[in-house]
């Protein structure tokens, strides 16, 4: 008799371990198929998102359907060595490395990451300027072209106000204007950087401009910047010149580092409308727009830190910002492609910014003397790129001037 108890035992005991076990196993499958759920979800969220702008994932893992801008017209003066990198002016960014580029030109040179020219009095005239993609087989992925215009440099003197963020605010950018026109600017603004004075702000964004927003960055403080006009309680071209007495030969507009988003409307509109409201007041006044810059690569991205060690960019991906940058640069080229007497700068796509940010030495890991270079900034590059930033105005203005002289 305790025999047969004991094996009655033992089975319910089997069968309890079967149960908790088919209980576990259907806890464990239930998890994997959420968690399966939510990864597919993730990536039907990223194909979406590429696919509204216009990139779509082929079979071999490449993508496919890419999105290419150039402007109709790239200016460069003699004197200057202008580059278009290829992963800027791509919907794809840095992800282009995936497929083969060549740039066609009768000048300049195709090398393996961008197009180099340097322009000459000899070589000053208009060339046909083509960017290709490829794939693997040799396919034709995209096609983008563009007009390439050599043009002599300005030797006469005009006055130039900046209206910026702090990518206006480095002495670097002014130097390398001097040094390009023999000191022939004169600058305009309430503010100064270096020797040469702006209007240029840390931090500001195109809506700090049309709000009254005060300025405590540096000396001197402002209880709000002197574009905003109480009465219209918005940035007021008309007011500020009357205020300042300010009447400069031509405005450049260096704004779109802050504010950026996925979306670009309420950036791009805020930037438009302070074009448009310049031009209300002076139609004819010639006003460059300088498109914003792309940021450093994922190590200065994840690593710029404040100075008390909290992470300015620490949830921030590479490829997201390079698109909030490309997508601002196409939706202010559409939304003022009418305007007249304006002038874009594609600085964005003519700065270095895989080798333009200072770095600094970090060890590969916390217990190795191994050491790799790290930028030290997300957004502002070092001495070099900011000398590239003035090429590219430089020669569109140089480019440009005649037109508004007349």
């Amino acid at each position: 008799m305790k025999r047969i108890e004991r094996e009655k035992v033992i089975r319910n005991a089997y069968r309890s371990t079967i149960l908790a076990l088919t209980i576990c196993c259907f806890f464990l499958g239930t998890v994997l198929v959420i968690h399966e759920a939510a990864r597919e979800y993730e990536v039907k969220v990223l194909e979406e998102r590429l696919e509204a702008k216009g990139v779509v994932q082929n079979d071999e893992g490449l993508f496919g359907g890419v999105q290419l801008y150039l402007p109709e017209e790239i200016y460069v003066a003699s004197g200057v060595t202008l580059e278009l990198y290829n992963s800027q002016i791509s919907s794809l960014g840095e992800r282009i490395g995936s497929y083969n580029v060549k740039w066609t030109c009768a000048v300049g040179k195709n090398m393996y990451r961008k197009f180099s020219i340097t322009g000459t009095d000899e070589l000053t005239g208009t060339y046909p300027l083509i960017f290709t993609i490829f794939d693997d087989n040799g396919a034709q992925v995209a096609k983008a072209s563009t007009k390439l215009r050599i043009v002599p440099a300005v030797t006469d003197s005009f006055s130039l106000l900046t209206i910026g963020d702090s990518l206006s605010c480095d002495t670097a950018t002014y130097e390398r204007l001097n040094e390009l026109t023999d000191g022939q600017i004169i600058y305009m603004g309430t503010r100064g950087v270096g020797g040469s004075l702006t209007e240029a702000r840390r931090g500001f964004s195109a809506a700090n401009y049309r709000s009254d927003t005060g300025y405590t960055e540096e000396e001197p403080i402002e209880e709000v910047h002197p574009f905003y006009n109480e009465e219209t309680e918005d940035f007021d071209w008309a007011y500020y010149k009357e205020s300042t007495g300010f009447d400069p030969d031509a405005v450049e507009v260096f704004l779109g580092a802050n504010g950026l988003s996925e979306d670009p409307a309420e950036n791009g509109d805020n930037i438009a409308w302070i074009v448009r409201n310049i031009h209300k007041e002076d139609p004819k006044l010639p006003v460059y727009l300088v498109h914003t810059l792309y940021p450093a690569n994922q190590d200065g991205i994840g690593s710029w830190s404040s100075k008390d060690g909290y992470a300015l960019y620490g949830d921030r991906y590479k490829y997201e910002e390079d698109q909030k940058v490309f997508d601002l640069m196409l939706y202010l080229e559409e939304s003022l492609k009418e305007e007249e007497n304006l002038y874009f700068v594609p600085a964005g796509m003519c700065h270095d910014s895989a080798y333009n940010f200072n770095t600094v030495p970090v060890p590969v890991n916390p217990h190795s003397e191994e050491m790799m270079e790290v930028p030290d900034n997300a957004v502002h590059p070092g001495r070099a790129g900011y000398r590239q930033i003035a090429d590219c105005l430089y020669s569109v203005i140089c480019g440009t001037k005649a037109e508004w002289e007349q």
